[in-house]
């Protein structure tokens, strides 16, 4: 992820509760293959950008509970797939090591190294694993094997000033409510609406889920920087793949198991999701800050950070990104880091294109997807007495006072069943993502169960080179993109 996030929380009753969660990093250090054992508990951590916090939080556990804790990280930005596979065929073996998801798990699980969470044998911790939401489980879907890091959240960011400088600041609150309801037919217009106030003066008015939002008659402060109405990191795959992507992905399958499992039968039938995705993906890159084309996926010009600085900077309005790229916003602009906000990624389904027993159209056009990035697996192949205690370290960090002022305030993460009422995560986006989770309006990131490299390499890809890359569609694109991106999946998963 880029950036760190900066997380500030109400600790008083939540801790008496034992509900929240997080995360860790730890200290870069060496890996031990060899034979003697200078430590109690061996924990792996892949989340380089909090080693330090990581670090300091096993020394105080070490301390407070008389053991010795050894902590191991890469740098940030690492691949550690291949020190962890050595670490795990070596005599000294870490008993808590991170795992990213489901597609991640299998080698784990298949190895024998990844223990299955029900097999606890500490009653503290499986009230802890009894507690977290089925939809951030770590499964090969018979069992659970991971304790979330933290969640994470993404969809359209915008800045609730520029509203204010489009329709007048006593509208902000009005506005942004409207739009989470709003339908797709709405936000279109709503798009085609403000590019021509963006390039010709013209102050119309907008109407989201029935209400007229009049555009002020002269653009002034922020909205007289505007060049477009979105900011697009056109240069980089994942644009359109990963998380865009995932909002159609998610109207077919419920989450990334199921997605992992998928059927050509099933393909076949998310074809309207995808011709969604694509029919939203045109609006987009056609009402971009650049005209598409060959220039919008020019890495100097629209790489991603020259995405961050054209929002950050208010020449657009809207920036699809993560909770994760705050600190490379406000490293852009301080000034606008404390009025961000999130909305949701609209796409135009009917209740036909969605898959997933009891989703609808209303519940995808008002949530952002939520997820887990990370999680923490305790190694089945280690002594009983590092299992107990790596059981007896998840609890500590996740629901003592101490552990959990390591957790968010040093590892600045948003725990994974945080309560609205007690939690703030102290900066504007973190706290966008607890208002969804509040409401309920939140997706999952089914996408990460498709074949390795699918979204981004495959068909983020495809997009950016044969589509993006040119000013004009043809009539039969929404559907050529829907058939691209079901036989290319298919053709990954083995299913032609």
């Amino acid at each position: 992820m880029k950036g760190k996030k900066f997380l500030a929380m109400t600790l008083a009753g939540v801790m008496a509760a034992g509900m929240l969660a997080g995360c860790g990093g730890s200290d870069s250090g060496s890996g031990d293959s060899g034979s003697n054992k200078d430590y109690d508990l061996y924990i792996f951590n892949t989340k380089g950008e909090n080693a330090d916090a990581m670090e300091a939080a096993a020394k105080a556990f070490g301390e407070e509970k008389g053991v010795t804790v050894k902590v191991f990280s890469l740098g940030s930005g690492t691949n550690s797939d291949d020190t962890l596979r050595t670490e795990m065929n070596s005599k000294n073996k870490p008993a808590i090591f991170s795992c990213m998801n489901a597609q991640a798990l299998v080698e784990w699980v298949e190895g024998g190294f990844a223990m299955d969470l029900s097999k606890a044998t500490n009653e503290e911790f499986k009230k802890l694993v009894s507690e977290i939401p089925e939809s951030f489980n770590l499964t090969d879907g018979s069992a659970n094997y991971g304790i979330p890091y933290n969640v994470e959240g993404y969809g359209y960011i915008v800045d609730t000033e520029m509203i204010a400088a489009l329709f007048g600041e006593d509208q902000v609150d009005a506005f942004m409510a409207a739009f989470k309801t709003a339908t797709y037919d709405e936000f279109e217009a709503m798009v085609h609406t403000l590019t021509a106030y963006i390039k010709e003066g013209t102050a119309g008015t907008v109407t989201l889920s029935g209400q007229d939002f009049a555009l002020v008659a002269e653009k002034t402060g922020k909205a007289a920087s505007l060049e477009g109405v979105f900011s697009v990191a056109g240069a980089e795959k994942w644009t359109y793949g990963d998380h865009m992507v995932n909002v159609a992905v998610d109207a077919i399958f419920k989450d990334s198991v199921a997605a992992s499992e998928a059927t050509m039968e099933q393909l076949e039938a998310g074809k309207g999701a995808f011709e969604a995705y694509a029919k939203a993906l045109d609006l987009k890159t056609s009402n971009a800050t650049t005209e598409r084309g060959p220039e919008l996926i020019n890495s100097t010009t629209n790489g991603y950070d020259p995405a961050v600085a054209t929002f950050a900077n208010s020449k657009a309005i809207f920036f699809k990104n993560g909770n994760w790229c705050y600190t490379n916003i406000e490293k852009a602009n301080p000034d606008i880091a404390d009025t961000l906000a999130f909305l949701p990624v609209k796409m135009p389904f009917t209740q036909d294109d969605i898959k997933v027993d009891g989703l609808t159209v209303d519940h995808m056009l008002c949530s952002i997807p939520v997820f887990v990035p990370n999680y923490y697996c305790i190694n089945d192949k280690v002594s009983d007495e590092e299992k107990e205690l790596a059981q007896e370290f998840m609890v500590w960090l996740n629901t003592s006072e101490a552990g959990q002022k390591f957790v968010v305030e040093d590892m600045a993460f948003i725990p994974y069943n945080a309560d609205p009422a007690t939690t703030s995560a102290g900066y504007s986006l973190g706290d966008s993502i607890i208002s969804y989770m509040a409401e309920g309006n939140t997706l999952t990131n089914a996408y990460a169960g498709a074949p390795t490299g699918w979204a981004t390499d495959t068909f983020g890809l495809q997009m950016m080179e044969n589509y993006v890359n040119t000013a004009e569609w043809p009539d039969t694109a929404y559907e050529d993109i829907a058939n691209f991106a079901i036989s290319s999946w298919a053709e990954k998963k083995g299913l032609e």
